[in-house]
């Protein structure tokens, strides 16, 4: 058997003993993988959509035709090459201003910021893992549901739907913190807030994730028997996240807006010697292929457009595929795979230098592709978007031009235009102005008056005009781009009422608030859907697992929290109040998330709440109940004192009309004027049970007492006022 070989280590054909070629399956395998990498590579750039790229990268940085030549090589390294590989140097020409004042670079950052602020709380997070709900039966189903499980009664039916409805839940928990360790090991909020400034600034931001990182488990273990602490590290394979280069990202150009749409995807990734040499430890990758792109170097032809920054010159390009594979291919390459009917297999290549240096199954079992792309506007049928470089594009043009040309304007009019007649000649020989200069009329000069010789005017200037103009293109820009200046904090023109500033507000968020759910339905959802997946599929942990679904609900939310403030504080006022039934508690920590701090640093602990409820009630609450009873005690002490004044001018009435019978005439008249009704008095209509004080019986028969601790004290039973006088007869009252 005789073999050809072409560069890059690719079997052309096989012969056999016969003469007779075979099919080099490996070959046949790369060149595929190949020809798929040409046509991603080709299908973006011939989009169109790599030059919008170039120049919203230029903008962002302040970069345009007319001060290409005056920016460093190092700040913007594709934009410096290509004008080199173009031929275009620096031209002599006329001196005109180049500046350029970048409004691009703020609103982007600006909208970035607010955006990841409100998207990425560090106190919350965007998603939830709940378990499916349980379906409502109603008599005739739980009693054929009972019989079906065998039980007579329904109500056990429903406990035992209630005990399982309570596992799902508590499984559901434990599936959420094991997808949410990852990542945090992976700096999610970090890579998202990258993906989210990527698509601000040229529209489109990449997310790769789930997808197997070799972590180290650091640890300390202490020998019972000898006493001593050893330290370990662990090395064990976790699912991770991270941010990709939307520059080194290649998608099937048949995908439509939807990357998943598409048949396969490229990555391209720069690494070193270094790390080529780790991968010689891992058993998935082929030893052979990568000592021998060890032996290669790195190639020196690169694929794709490059990237912003310069790659170095040791830097290899390793390119990472996923898609769909023939499963001849596969068996070629010594992958192991279960017995199917399908033809193509989900599969995941690395190659480097043209080799072929890795062939695995894809970790995703339905060959979901472990990217997603955020867009922040979106483009009809491509996956890639339009940032906010590309919606202040017009804006900023207007200002580059209003402002060169103010300048240019404020040079010519800073100094007067000087006209020389014929025959007039410097002393020196030098053709500019300065102070104590000698001019020389000579002879044949057509001017007779040397004051005519000279004329000198000035330039109009057309500085109002132009600042006009540079106000419309600032405007412009807060239009274009949805994003108020005021809420930038570029300058402060903020209504002067609560209701204007609402307003303006609300209508600003509605650009957030659009992005906010596409940052839902394309980033977050599928994102945990296939770390799910991954869970579901990988974990040993079985009381994870269970009929769970993922709840996306706290992106737009978490937009509105900063409109809710103001509402929270009202609700704040008012749940002392037991009848709102407002617990205070939650409202204080809703609103402390709504300032992005974290509740749990101003909330009482487990200890302290145990320590309170021992040491009893608020301090407060029983100073108010001590008070109450006081201002009691207080209200009886002076209905007695009013009722023993009372009693007293009783006493001192009856001594007066004793001593002169005819004031009691008169004392009668004037009580009865201010409404005094006498308790003594018949009534008209006799009332069985009356007593008539005639018919009291004597108060001096006083009755003998037998107890010898109880003190002799006669009884009253005199009615009205006269009740309490305990010695009438003294008194000269009785009646």
């Amino acid at each position: 058997m005789q073999a050809t070989t072409n560069h890059g280590g690719l079997l052309a054909q096989q012969h056999d003993d016969s003469g007779e070629p075979q099919r080099d399956l490996r070959a046949e395998f790369v060149l595929t993988l190949l020809s798929k990498r040409r046509e991603a590579i080709a299908g973006r750039a011939g989009s169109g959509i790599e030059e919008e790229w170039t120049e919203d990268e230029e903008h962002y940085q302040g970069i345009d035709d007319a001060n290409r030549n005056f920016q460093n090589a190092n700040q913007l390294y594709r934009s410096r090459k290509t004008a080199i590989i173009g031929g275009q140097t620096r031209q002599q020409g006329p001196a005109r201003s180049v500046v350029f004042l970048n409004i691009t670079r703020p609103y982007t950052d600006a909208a970035s910021a607010r955006v990841a602020d409100m998207l990425l709380p560090t106190d919350d997070r965007a998603w939830e893992i709940k378990p499916t709900p349980l379906p409502r039966l109603n008599g005739a189903q739980l009693t054929m549901l009972a019989q079906a499980m065998g039980a007579t009664d329904p109500a056990a039916v429903h406990a035992q739907m209630a005990a399982q409805a309570a596992e799902a839940k508590e499984a559901a928990e434990r599936m959420q913190q094991a997808i949410e360790d990852p990542l945090v090991e992976s700096n999610w909020h970090g890579e998202v807030r990258q993906v989210i400034e990527d698509s601000a600034r040229i529209g489109s931001g990449v997310l790769k994730g789930p997808f197997p990182i070799t972590r180290t488990a650091r640890m300390t273990r202490k020998d019972p028997a000898t006493g001593l602490t050893e330290f370990i590290k662990v090395d064990e394979i976790k699912p991770g996240s991270k941010r990709i280069d939307v520059w080194n990202f290649f998608p099937d150009p048949a995908c439509g807006e939807n990357l998943h749409n598409g048949s396969y995807t490229w990555e391209r990734e720069n690494i070193g010697p270094r790390q080529i040499k780790e991968m010689l430890a891992d058993p998935s990758y082929e030893t052979a292929e990568l000592l021998a792109v060890l032996r290669e170097g790195p190639a020196r032809t690169r694929e794709g457009t490059e990237a912003v920054y310069r790659p170095g010159e040791n830097e290899f390009e390793m390119w990472i595929f996923y898609g769909h594979c023939a499963r001849e291919h596969l068996a070629r390459m010594g992958v192991e795979m279960e017995e199917g009917d399908e033809d193509r297999v989900p599969t995941m290549a690395v190659m480097i230098n043209d080799r072929l240096v890795k062939v695995v199954l894809s970790p995703q079992e339905d060959g979901e592709f472990p990217y997603d792309v955020l867009a922040w506007q979106r483009r009809p049928g491509m996956p890639w978007g339009v940032g906010i470089s590309r919606q202040v594009r017009t804006a900023q043009r207007m200002l580059n031009g209003a402002a060169r040309a103010m300048m240019d304007n404020n040079g010519l009019s800073a100094a007067p235009q000087v006209v020389i007649g014929n025959g007039v000649t410097p002393e020196d020989g030098v053709w500019s102005l300065r102070p104590g200069k000698i001019w020389r009329a000579e002879a044949n000069a057509d001017v007779s008056d040397v004051r005519g010789a000279f004329n000198a005017f000035t330039v109009p200037s057309a500085q109002v005009t132009l600042m006009n103009t540079i106000q419309f293109a600032l405007k412009m820009a807060e239009d274009t781009t949805g994003m108020p200046a005021m809420l930038q904090g570029i300058r402060g023109d903020a209504p002067n009422t609560l209701g204007g500033m609402q307003m303006q507000n609300n209508n600003a968020t509605s650009v957030l608030r659009r992005l906010a759910k596409r940052f839902d339905d394309y980033m977050t959802r599928p994102h945990i859907q296939r770390y799910f997946d991954w869970m579901m599929t990988y974990s040993d942990d079985e009381s994870i697992k269970g009929d769970f679904q993922i709840d996306v609900r706290a992106s737009s939310a978490l937009v509105e929290r900063d409109a809710q403030q103001q509402f929270l504080m009202t609700l704040l006022q008012v749940s002392a109040n037991p009848v709102y039934e407002l617990d205070p508690a939650k409202l204080a920590a809703e609103l402390c998330k709504g300032q992005r701090l974290d509740p749990t640093n101003f909330q009482y602990t487990d200890e302290q709440k145990a320590q309170r409820a021992q040491q009893g009630q608020d301090p407060t609450v029983q100073a108010k109940a001590q008070l109450l009873a006081a201002q009691a005690r207080k209200a009886d002490a002076d209905a007695t004192n009013t009722g023993m004044e009372t009693l007293y001018s009783g006493v001192q009435t009856g001594q007066l009309i004793s001593m002169n019978p005819a004031v009691a005439t008169l004392a009668d008249g004037l009580a009865r004027s201010v409404g005094f009704q006498d308790q003594d008095a018949a009534p008209i209509v006799p009332q069985g049970g009356w007593i008539t004080p005639q018919q009291q019986p004597d108060p001096g028969a006083v009755p003998n007492n037998t107890d010898p601790l109880t003190p002799l004290r006669p009884d009253s039973p005199l009615l009205g006022v006269r009740q309490g006088i305990e010695t009438p007869a003294a008194d000269g009252a009785r009646g």
